[in-house]
């Protein structure tokens, strides 16, 4: 089973470089900032969550991005993201994003679930591993 969401965010002027397209780190940012939605929407506090002040961490041990065509500011990005466990401690997250009709880009994140103060692997919170399984 998988997790699904969507979110819609328009391209930035801040987001692109000096050719006027999106710098290509930060598409991959863009696609953070549809997961750091999905865990607000699941009851989350992003402040708490994104920190190292709680007792788990859920960094990002791999990031991979393919861009399909050129995006520009201004233009309207769909993000579409799909999360699925892979253990009891790991998921991913496959990120599909579109500007109307036309693909741009797919990315994907792999998160594995630590303990804050030790870094030993950890099970991945209930709430999460609940959305993950819906």
């Amino acid at each position: 089973m998988a997790a699904n969401y969507r979110c819609d965010r328009v391209v930035r002027f801040a987001d692109t470089d000096a050719a006027g397209v999106v710098y290509f780190a930060q598409l991959l940012s863009i696609c953070h900032e549809a997961y750091e939605d999905a865990i607000a929407d699941l009851g989350f506090d992003v402040r708490f969550f994104f920190s190292d002040r709680g007792t788990l961490i859920l960094p990002i041990v791999h990031a991979e991005i393919d861009y399909r065509r050129p995006v520009h500011c201004g233009d309207r990005l769909t993000i579409d993201l799909q999360a699925t466990a892979l253990s009891s401690d790991r998921f991913q997250i496959d990120y599909q994003i579109t500007c109307g009709e036309q693909a741009v880009a797919q990315a994907q994140t792999v998160h594995r679930c630590l303990t804050s103060q030790t870094r030993e692997r950890s099970p991945l919170p209930d709430r999460l591993q609940t959305w993950l399984q819906s």
